[in-house]
């Protein structure tokens, strides 16, 4: 006996060891740096109220992601780390809970829906450029008084090529007492109420509704929490039979475990956190006694999963809200943010890329108090890294920049829908799906990642799809499959680089280093085409003999000198680069573009004709 106690000493010691080298992996360069400069609007403004949504969005197209919170307002990106409140019809709404955005009306700028439970305070604001949000007051959808409820998310539900809306109707709460309502677009930038068996006819407290195609079958299926904020119940969870039928329609599912467990639902998100190929499910819940639920894809048979298998994400108990997936670290894999209400601080699990889980406390972005809501991912620095906004009350509410050292590869896709036109899909993008193969540490791993327009609570991460690459050297396949049927295959994409793709175009780098002999100074070219209609390249080059790593910034102004767009301002090593231009927010007209930096500054003209 005694030499079996000294057989399963250095066992155990080794066990621990092991178990404490997965408990630190998730801060090893993982470090979220709460902002806290008081010139900030982002820090320094009040906020008050319950269950505040949230959302990274580029509501100008510059580039640089904008920061919308619900009962405030829309807090303008300046790429340099700072904001600036725009005072536009969406400030200061003081009851809204949920916001979705998407293109609704194709003409290239995001438009958003917000929803309330008491009063007539749910509203399409229509996007005008130039930081400009009208509210729409015509048709079923300006019914304010008659659209009210907790939730809301578009998707284009039938395949034509314009985005749809439900807003999920918490009966009970505030003074919503009638079913979910869903709004088809009707393309003209109307829409019509639709009834829906077993969607629209039915009274519950539902929460946060999340489009996403779980099946992958090419049609978006819908899956709202019950919310019964306390108790249980089944959630609702919808197959669109567009694919088997031919006709839209949403279908209540009904199989176990997923549809039969008894939840108090709150955000349903569906990822591949196995990297297996195929959706897994994933369901917050707030009553206290109910841990969060993670259903494993087993090609196409769910299976609930338990602590022993993939820790303790699925037995911690909180009253939890947001579930908010993103690869944080960049190593290959989707790790979790969640939050929980009533004081009881956020979680955060690391992806242990083994199919399991490590909750990591030592993180600032999880020590907040006082109640954290709706939450948001999205790299509003530009560097790489998946950033968080967490909404709470003034006090509990926080901007944390992600300060990432691991050196791990990374891209950055902005998916662009052509339109309608010709079996093209909606501008936005919602609903499509990118696959990514790639080595990390010696093995190949595919990704996915669905672009969504609500995937948090009352809030949605960016629609940037952002994906981590470890090691690799190279992007061996990049699979982009858009909502209605389109699939594009790249080979050979290159790593830590802005891609945008255009649907049915192909993909171009916003800011691309060319391989080539650099010049002895510095050159700004002429831009071609010029004059463009709208899209034109800048190429510049920096010489060899500068500095490494240095600040430039490329800028677009009218032929008055006002400043019309940033385009970067990225810290770059001496080369060539190439930009392209989308001048399609531009009037016809004259415009001149600067490159500068410290020690450097050349201007050009060019030529915008419509």
């Amino acid at each position: 006996m005694k030499c079996l106690k000294n057989f399963f000493k250095p066992v155990r010691v080794l066990i621990i060891l092991i178990l404490f080298i997965l408990a630190v992996k998730g801060s090893l360069g993982q470090n979220f740096v709460k902002i806290t400069d008081q010139s900030n609007p982002v820090v320094n403004d009040n906020l008050a109220g319950a269950y505040i949504g949230t959302s990274w969005v580029d509501i100008d197209n510059d580039k640089w992601l904008d920061l919308f919170v619900n009962r405030k307002v829309i807090y303008k990106n300046l790429g340099n780390g700072n904001f600036v409140k725009l005072e536009t019809a969406m400030a200061n709404q003081n009851t809204n809970l949920s916001n979705t955005w998407s293109d609704y009306n194709n003409d290239g700028l995001l438009d958003c829906f917000v929803t309330s439970t008491g009063g007539a305070f749910s509203y399409l604001y229509k996007n005008d450029g130039n930081g400009v949000m009208s509210k729409v007051l015509t048709g079923d959808i300006g019914d304010t008084a008659n659209n009210t409820g907790w939730g809301c998310a578009w998707a284009d539900y039938n395949n034509d090529g314009y985005t749809d809306l439900i807003i999920a109707a918490a009966n009970g709460f505030g003074t919503v007492f009638h079913p979910n309502r869903f709004l088809k677009n009707n393309g003209d930038g109307s829409f019509t109420r639709l009834e829906i068996n077993g969607l629209t006819d039915t009274l519950a407290p539902f929460t946060v509704p999340t489009w996403s195609d779980f099946d992958q079958d090419g049609d978006m299926d819908l899956f709202i929490g019950s919310g019964p904020g306390g108790s249980t119940s089944t959630d609702f969870l919808y197959k669109n039979m567009l694919i088997e039928t031919g006709v839209a329609d949403l279908v209540r599912l009904m199989t176990a475990p997923m549809a039969t467990d008894q939840l108090d639902g709150q955000v349903w998100n569906w990822i591949d956190y196995d990297n297996d190929g195929d959706l897994d499910g994933f369901i917050t819940n707030y009553a206290n006694n109910v841990p969060n639920n993670l259903y494993r894809n087993n090609i196409g048979v769910y299976e609930r999963m338990i602590a022993a298998q993939v820790g303790s994400i699925v037995s911690d108990i909180g009253a939890y809200l947001a579930n908010v997936w993103g690869d944080f670290d960049n190593d290959g894999d989707l790790d979790c943010f969640v939050t929980r209400d009533g004081g009881q601080q956020s979680r955060y699990y690391n992806n242990n890329g083994n199919g399991t889980f490590t909750r990591t406390d030592t993180l600032e972005v999880v020590t907040l108090s006082g109640g954290n809501f709706g939450a948001t991912a999205g790299d509003y620095d530009n560097n790489g890294t998946l950033d968080l906004y967490v909404a709470g009350t003034t006090n509990s509410k926080g901007l944390f920049r992600n300060d990432l050292s691991n050196g791990n590869k990374w891209i950055n896709i902005k998916c662009i829908g052509s339109g309608p036109g010709n079996n093209y899909s909606n501008k936005a993008a919602i609903g499509t799906k990118i696959k990514a193969k790639a080595t990390i540490n010696g093995t190949e791993v595919w990704q996915m990642r669905e672009v969504s327009s609500q995937n948090s609570f009352n809030s949605m991460n960016m629609l940037n799809v952002h994906m981590g690459f470890g090691d690799a050297a190279v992007i061996d396949s990049l699979v982009i499959i858009w909502p209605r049927g389109l699939k594009e295959v790249y080979t050979n994409v290159g790593v830590n680089q802005f891609y945008n793709a255009t649907e049915g175009q192909g993909i171009v780098s916003g800011i691309e280093q060319e391989s080539q002999a650099l010049p002895e100074g510095f050159l700004l070219e002429q831009n071609f085409p010029n004059p463009f209609n709208p899209v034109t390249t800048i190429k510049f080059t920096i010489p060899s003999g500068e500095i490494s790593n240095s600040l430039y910034t490329l800028k677009i102004f009218d032929i008055l000198g006002k400043e019309m767009v940033t385009l970067f301002s990225s810290k770059l090593n001496p080369g060539s680069y190439s930009y392209t231009f989308d001048g399609n927010n531009l009037s016809s007209g004259v415009y001149f573009y600067s490159l500068y930096s410290e020690n450097y500054s050349q201007t050009r003209k060019m030529l915008l004709t419509k």
